[in-house]
Parts: structure tokens; sequence; C-alpha cells
């Protein structure tokens, strides 16, 4: 794999009190790191964080299965998210492709993403990587963590949905045949920046960026190596946020400007099928 993720949270949250001048009590909490008092956030004294501590418990439970392997953290801005990624022990082909699959565990210290269950699935032929979130395990910071709340059986079961529904949804985009006008209207939407009078896939007189060039690039690659359809189409979308999306997008692409495109993408390509 392309990043180097940590196997230990080597530091903890840390809850400070926020003083106000001439304010006795004003129901704020500052969370800072414990190792350099980095300051993430300022809340509510009613937010009750899911501490590194509860994460590496998670982490301890999921190893317990043998089902799946511990890739490692990733920390973003500083420590405001961190996700953990464990790899599925079993051997998976999508489409006909080898692939990999991780179950992923997030969770934000600034109210950024409540602890959430994801799956990942990485490519080996071109290093694509595709990631999707499992709405239904979800914690709020509402209420002291409680791991025993958060079944591990249940973790797992909503994953394997979640893995076989994206399955399922891949499988629907390589049914259909693409055409010129989609791959443009698709272009439109995720870059905001192509204007099209004629009928070439990528015609060198029109005013594109760069970001914009790419993309198109990576979809003809993809339709060429892949075939003419939707599912060629979405894999020329993750070798772009994989592999050209400037900026740091993570380990399975599960954050920030790569993960909006990606999930943008699937979601309008999927109305054509």
């Amino acid at each position: 794999m392309k990043h180097n993720m940590q196997q230990q949270l080597t530091w903890e949250l840390d809850i400070k009190p926020v003083f106000v001048p001439g304010i006795e009590e004003n129901g704020k909490q500052a969370l800072v790191r414990s190792d350099n008092g980095q300051l993430l956030s300022i809340r509510s004294n009613q937010y009750y964080p899911v501490f590194n501590r509860d994460m590496e418990l998670i982490k301890e439970r999921m190893l317990a299965t043998n089902k799946f392997s511990f890739k490692g953290y990733e920390e973003f801005q500083q420590g405001k998210r961190i996700l953990a990624f464990f790899e599925n022990k079993g051997q998976f082909q999508l489409c006909g492709q080898d692939v990999k699959d991780f179950l992923i565990i997030g969770n934000s210290h600034d109210t950024s993403s409540k602890l959430f269950v994801g799956t990942s699935n990485y490519m080996y032929r071109c290093e694509n990587q595709f990631s999707s979130k499992i709405r239904n395990i979800e914690w709020k910071h509402t209420k002291r963590f409680d791991i025993d709340f958060l079944r591990i059986n249940d973790i797992i079961h909503s994953y394997e949905d979640g893995r076989q529904e994206l399955y399922e949804q891949m499988k629907r985009l390589q049914e259909v045949k693409v055409d010129v006008h989609l791959i443009q209207r698709l272009a439109t939407q995720l870059m905001g920046s192509v204007q099209r009078t004629d009928t070439e896939f990528v015609a060198p007189q029109l005013k594109k960026s760069k970001q914009t060039i790419q993309l198109l690039e990576c979809i003809e690659t993809e339709i060429r190596e892949l075939g003419p359809t939707l599912w060629g189409v979405f894999n020329g979308v993750t070798r772009y946020t994989s592999n050209h999306l400037e900026g740091k997008p993570g380990f399975g692409i599960v954050n920030g400007r790569g993960e909006e495109i990606n999930r943008i993408a699937l979601k309008s390509l999927l109305r054509n099928c």
C-alpha cells in the first residue's frame, strides 16, 4: 500500500475546562492532545468524546475474531479525525478483478463525524480505492461510549452487508453500456469545468482545467481496460481520486474531496442502471 500507518495511538484526548473572564460556568470544554497540547476543538460539556483508548479496545476485540488483520491508523488534521483499517483475510474478486477488502472504524474529535463503520475496496491492478460508510452502525457523541453496546458481531454483520451491497452495485454498473454524452455530463458534474460542443471524447480545443483533463484521461484508460460500461467509467473516477487528486486523500479514500467525488459519481452512475 502507498500509505504508512500507525500501529498504535500513542496519545490520548484530554478534556480541559474553558475559562471566560467574568463567567463562572460557561458550559464549554476544550479537547486537546495529551502529547503536545494541540487544541482539537471546543465543545459543550454535553459532548462525550470517544477516546483513543476506546479505539484501541475496539481494535483488540476486532482482532480477537480472527477475521481481520490490522492495517493501521491514519490521522487527519493533527488528530481531529482518526481512521482504523482492518484488512479482511478472505480472498475476493470484484467484476473479475482481484481486490482487497477493508473494514473501517472512523472517529472524530471535532464533531466532523460520528464514530462510524465503513467498507473500503482496493483493486490490485491499478491501485484504485473506493470506500463507503455504513450508516446503520454509528455512535453519536451524546453519551459515554460503551464498548459492550457497540457489539463487534453487529459491526461485522453490518460490514458484510455493506460489502455485498457495494459488490452488487458494481455488477449493475458493469451491465450498462456508456456513451460519450454521459461521460461529458458526469465530468461536468464532478469538476464543474467542462464545456463541450463536439462529440469527441477529449477535444484539444476545449478549455479544460488540468484536473478535468486528468479525470477524462483516467476514464478513457479504464474503459479501454474494462470495457465501455458504467463500471469502466466509475473505475476511471476512482483512478483519478486514488492517483491524481492533489492533497492527502488518505488510505481508502474516505476523507475529503476524493471521498466526495467518488460518492457523487457512484450515485449519479447508479441512476442510469
